[in-house]
């Protein structure tokens, strides 16, 4: 990640230190800056002016007993404070092209109802134009290792190298899920764990890897399940949809069934057809 700081929205909810705790941790080991947000509604969704200037109140209020807390925590860390107004999506979309991570929270969880759960973390998982790190309210009292799940697609291919990256940060194991579903794909889909798995021993070797083939379930649930536990899970936007679709369906499902932190690479820009041996071989020159 080139950018300096890691954007973290908060929205005044129970899990909103949460957010600011992972991202603070995360820009610390980074040495990067956190710029806290929280978007209040445009002026016209308030009844009366004196509305919107209290909603601004405790915006501030929140953001800057929030900016305290994490400083007496991460001295060191460079923390700044921004209260802006609009939908929320689509004002920290606008500020995602500068920064090198977007992390917001969710009320999806294990055991939540409802379609109307976590409809911002949707959208933000759209337009974000930088990776996003979803943080669920409720995780495992001891996470433990990294999960990223591969398929051959390019944008596996993007959530792969980002999973070993940060299993490498964070000294963590990583696992590897392919889920062959009911119907085993064959050699190919053997050729392409393989690839994986030799692709994170030659770029991360002291990265331990594991492999967790599931025939049983589909992708989204294989990962459910892989990341319950977790201290990450890093997936692709768009899966083997590509350029039709806005989200996969993978990471629909994710998004509505958060295990552990989850992060979201930005769509790949990676040839259909690439090879992780191939991107190697380039990398080497």
């Amino acid at each position: 990640m080139t950018n300096s700081h890691i954007l973290a929205a908060l929205d005044g909810s129970p899990g909103s230190a949460l957010v600011a705790d992972w991202a603070a941790a995360r820009a610390e080991a980074l040495h990067a800056g956190l710029a806290l947000v929280h978007v209040t509604p445009a002026s016209w969704a308030f009844r009366t002016p004196e509305d919107l200037v209290l909603a601004n109140k405790r915006a501030a209020d929140l953001l800057t007993s929030e900016s305290e807390r994490i400083g007496r925590a991460h001295p060191g860390l460079d923390v700044s404070c921004k209260v802006l107004s609009g939908e929320p999506a689509e004002t920290l979309a606008a500020l995602s092209p500068s920064a090198a991570l977007l992390v917001a929270g969710t009320d999806r969880g294990p055991g939540t109802e409802g379609q109307g759960y976590g409809s911002v973390s949707f959208q933000i998982a759209v337009t974000s134009q930088c990776p996003v790190a979803i943080i669920p309210r409720r995780t495992a009292g001891q996470p433990s290792g990294v999960v990223a799940g591969v398929d051959g697609s390019p944008d596996s291919i993007r959530a792969l190298e980002l999973a070993a990256g940060e299993a490498h940060r964070l000294g963590e194991e990583l696992v590897i899920v392919h889920a062959t579903g009911p119907v085993h794909g064959g050699q190919q889909q053997d050729e392409v764990v393989a690839d994986a798995v030799d692709w994170v021993r030659s770029q991360f070797p002291d990265v331990e890897v594991r492999v967790r083939l599931d025939p049983v379930h589909h992708a989204a649930e294989a990962l459910a399940a892989a990341s319950h536990g977790a201290r990450l899970l890093v997936i692709g936007r768009k899966g083997r949809g590509g350029l039709r679709v806005l989200l996969g369906s993978v990471a629909q499902h994710t998004l509505l069934n958060v295990q552990c932190p989850t992060m979201l690479a930005l769509p790949a820009t990676i040839p259909a057809g690439a090879t992780l041996s191939g991107l190697a071989a380039n990398d080497g020159g």
